[in-house]
């Protein structure tokens, strides 16, 4: 990715990660800002919001929704269902490392914040950033104006866990610096020691973020608690950040307040942090300030290959590149490019990324691959080792104190949807961090199912945080209340079995399938007005339910949002039960849960609302049918059945295609997709139709509307799950895989490819389908030429997978 002029705001920054730690590089020649993440780091610490007069209000709320006395209802679900308080922890920036590069002739600094040496114009003239998505890291060059080229290579290894930032000149002694960390009024303590600076906070769960430098030639160290240098050759930067460590065992009993006060008063994160910073330097001592730099980024990058690497997708040929001009031809090289001391083989003229996004056209594939290459990257840098939590809101990537709706997780869509391609992108193990948050709930969640509601399992309602709150966040009333949040996020446990057969996985994570499915068992009512099931009993729903962040009109002509069940609701349960079914048949008896309780899953299947239709065709979103208030609303929730969930296919229910479309067609006329995640979604439905240029139709409103030009998606604001969701939606319009109960395996290949001739050819390598395979596939003039499947590590036998062209 390529960029000619410095980023403007926050939003444009280059990001960096390596599962832990987070950096936005602001990547300008002279007063540069690495903004720093750590994914510890949140508000404050665990907290006990359950609301205790739940359980004598439930029925006489169910009583009003029935009647039709929703806005009641929603009073005294407001008072007795809410959390004793509002809102949960929030995700926190560590902090700004600011750096100021300057000239000898601009070395003093003149009035004015955030203080700036005067920087040189001539420096944006041969100015140039890019994104290496490959190598993972930034490369910011320039020459001043003198003619001396400046290279500032950046990137967090995985491997020291460590953010790194080497600076190069091609004349000696011409680097001067000044360095400082600021938090504004978000710090206890800022100091020198041991040649670094750092900076100390436990406003919320307390952290130490540490920076240190060294340099060759010329003079360096501390000075205050700034770091400087003067007439250098080299200099290496070198950042960690540490906080509060989470315990395991927390996730069986959770951590109190009162425990917490205590272990906040031992601080063993600044320590840790300032030992860390010794050991680089002592390396570079070891080593050499250069040989050490390219052995940080050589381990570094040895790492990251190994994820990177297990996938590639290129969509068009040369013929379809997008021109950026008359005199630059868009190229791509394949394969590595060769890594030199100093810098990078950038062979190839590259179109800018911003002006490759405002050229996004059905015919742009070179868009198409690089949005796809860096939603990957994405991924790789954000949810995995050494890191513990999963992509929140902002991924790892959060620039703010009190950031839009606390850049936390929120699980009525949001959280899963920055799933959703893992598996697909051979990524399987970057999921692993969404299963260990889950574990973090379950505790808090048991307690709140039983404290709350009076029933057995767990439950977490639209959000949670670090610490795994499973009390209702704010106090909304179409979004707070909705039980869904550990359900929904419980059916990634079978998807990812699906795709890596990997029955350790599966044992060791199917309680929380279990558990969830059982708090519903007890939760779930019946209902005359939902309709019977075949035995001739009511359908079980969920009372009070909402159909996430919307409304509709009352039987009193009111808007309200509470309701008698919803579509949602029977779909998302269809999956998580019979989810649970498959993975018993999968691990035999070796789960200690009686047959009883798989007696309850099979009488709950049953006896929940199939789709149904609204008078014009549509696919009903509540329980009955209603006026919309809002008909273009973000959120598609009736579709569940269509995507993520399997109860709507083409092959076994057409008709309800046919509503879907239909559904589709209304939200869409009405102003639906207005938001980067939304817009995602649309793209799994129609691929999930084989509408593929429809699909596109939505890919290129995402680019156009809801595309930041570093390419990250907005809501607006800033909001990542659109950059997963459409990596999801974009690859499975060129493969699709459903496991069906008797454990076969339908592949199909190119099931919704677009008609546009830049489409038309392409080819993927190291794509996962279920039942533990991957794909090689290329294609040319719209038809499969050539495919492989390759056999994992646990995959079925390649006869239970059928294959569709």
């Amino acid at each position: 990715m390529l960029f000619d002029k410095p980023a403007e705001k926050w939003e444009q920054y280059l990001p960096l990660g390596n599962g832990r730690l987070g950096c936005m590089v602001k990547a300008h020649p002279s007063n540069e800002i690495l903004q720093l993440n750590e994914e510890g780091i949140w508000s404050g610490g665990p907290q006990n919001r359950l609301n205790p007069d739940v359980k004598n209000n439930l029925e006489k709320i169910r009583s009003l929704v029935n009647e039709g006395r929703v806005l009641e209802a929603q009073a005294i679900g407001f008072e007795a269902m809410s959390g004793t308080s509002f809102n949960e922890r929030a995700y926190q920036t560590a902090g700004d490392f600011h750096i100021d590069f300057f000239s000898e002739k601009n070395s003093g600094l003149a009035c004015g914040w955030p203080l700036a040496h005067k920087a040189d114009e001539k420096v944006l003239d041969n100015y140039k950033a890019e994104l290496f998505l490959d190598m993972a890291c930034t490369l910011v060059t320039y020459t001043d104006d003198e003619g001396t080229i400046f290279t500032r290579r950046t990137w967090i290894s995985a491997v020291d866990d460590i953010l790194f930032m080497h600076v190069t000149s091609s004349t000696p002694g011409k680097i001067n610096y000044s360095g400082y960390l600021d938090r504004g009024i978000w710090s206890d303590k800022v100091w020198a020691d041991a040649g670094c600076i750092f900076l100390e906070d436990s406003h919320g769960i307390p952290f130490c973020v540490g920076a240190g430098a060294i340099a060759r030639g010329g003079e360096f160290g501390t000075r205050g608690s700034c770091l400087y240098g003067t007439a250098c050759d080299e200099v290496l930067f070198f950042i960690d950040i540490q906080s509060l460590k989470w315990n395991k065992k927390w996730n069986k009993k959770p951590l109190t307040k009162k425990q917490y006060d205590k272990l906040i008063l031992k601080n063993k994160w600044t320590p840790e942090c300032k030992s860390n910073l010794i050991k680089i330097e002592n390396q570079i001592a070891c080593t050499g300030l250069s040989a050490a730099a390219e052995d940080f980024f050589a381990w570094h990058l040895v790492e990251y290959k190994n994820y990177w690497d297990r996938c590639e997708v290129e969509i068009g040929e040369s013929d379809y590149r997008w021109l950026s001009g008359s005199e630059a031809a868009l190229s791509k090289t394949h394969g590595n490019r060769a890594l030199g001391k100093g810098g990078f083989d950038t062979a190839g003229a590259y179109s800018t990324t911003p002006d490759l996004l405002s050229a996004a056209a059905p015919d742009n594939s070179a868009l198409v691959n690089q949005y796809l290459n860096f939603s990957r990257y994405l991924m790789i840098s954000s949810s995995r080792v050494p890191g513990q939590l999963p992509l929140t809101l902002q991924g790892l990537w959060n620039g703010y104190m009190d950031p839009p709706w606390g850049s936390k997780y929120t699980i009525n869509i949001n959280a899963q949807m920055n799933y959703w391609p893992a598996n697909m992108t051979s990524l399987s193990d970057c999921e692993l961090p969404f299963f260990n948050l889950l574990e973090r709930c379950y505790e808090r969640g048991r307690q709140a199912a039983r404290e709350m509601y009076g029933c057995r399992g767990y439950v977490l309602h639209h959000n949670t945080d670090i610490w795994g709150d499973a009390a209702p966040q704010d106090a909304w009333i179409p979004a707070t209340y909705w039980v869904l949040g550990a359900a929904w996020m419980a059916t990634h446990i079978i998807e990812h079995y699906e795709y890596t057969m990997d029955k350790a996985f599966l044992e060791r994570y199917y309680y929380l399938m279990h558990e969830a499915a059982l708090f519903f068992v007890d939760y779930l009512v019946p209902s005359q007005e939902a309709g019977l099931a075949e035995d001739g009993k009511p359908y079980l729903i969920i009372n009070p339910s909402l159909s996430p962040e919307n409304s509709y009109v009352t039987k009193t002509g009111e808007v309200g949002a509470f309701t008698p069940g919803c579509e949602m609701d029977n779909m998302i349960l269809e999956h998580l039960f019979k989810g649970c079914l498959k993975a018993r048949e999968a691990l035999g008896q070796s789960k200690p849960y009686p047959q009883s309780d798989f007696d309850s899953f099979t009488y709950v299947l049953s006896h929940l609302k199939k789709p149904s239709l609204n008078s014009d065709g549509s696919l009903m979103e509540w329980n009955r049918e209603v006026e919309e208030v809002e008909p273009g609303h973000r959120h598609i929730s009736h579709l569940y059945g269509l995507f993520p969930g399997h109860t709507i296919t083409l092959e076994r229910t057409p008709e309800l295609c046919e509503a879907a479309k239909k559904t589709l067609q209304k939200r869409l006329s009405n102003g639906g997709g207005h938001t980067g995640w939304s817009q995602a979604w649309i793209i799994n439905f129609f691929a999930q139709l084989g509408m593929g240029d429809q699909a596109l139709s939505s890919i290129m409103m995402l680019f156009q509307h809801s595309t930041l030009p570093n390419l990250l998606d907005t809501h607006p604001p800033f909001q990542i799950d659109g950059n997963f969701g459409a990596l999801a939606g974009i690859l499975r319009l060129l493969v699709q895989s459903e496991m069906s109960d008797d454990g076969t395996v339908t592949v199909k290949l190119l099931p919704a490819l677009p008609s546009a001739p830049a489409w038309q050819s392409g080819y993927i390598r190291g794509l996962a389908v279920k039942g533990g395979w991957t794909i090689d596939l290329e294609w040319k003039k719209g038809k499969v030429v050539k495919y492989d499947l390759h056999p994992g590590n646990n995959s079925i036998q390649k006869d239970q997978i059928l294959l569709f062209e």
